[in-house]
């Protein structure tokens, strides 16, 4: 297991154990672009169901998003994440 290590960059904030990937969404409806999407690893919750009144064990895939005005600003945002994270990666 990674040792938790929370990080702050770019007005972001997050556990650098938890990362899956990154990548820059160039379009997405409503006029959304330049969006920077981290992906953090799935983690299991259990949550309770007021039908059947038992915990259910349900598989969450969170993200993060970060809107920028265009696509070089988020490539340099992903780059220096991405620096971030290999260092972390090294050093665990």
């Amino acid at each position: 297991m990674k040792k938790p290590q929370t990080f702050t960059h770019g007005g972001i904030t997050l556990d650098l154990s938890r990362i899956k990937s990154f990548h820059i969404d160039t379009w997405l409806p409503n006029n959304r672009s330049h969006i920077l999407k981290i992906e953090l690893n799935s983690r299991y919750e259990y949550l309770f169901n007021p039908e059947t009144e038992e915990y259910e064990k349900v598989l969450l895939n969170d993200f993060i998003e970060h809107h920028y005005a265009d696509y070089d600003t988020a490539e340099v945002h992903r780059n220096e994440w991405q620096g971030y994270w290999q260092e972390y990666l090294e050093d665990n």
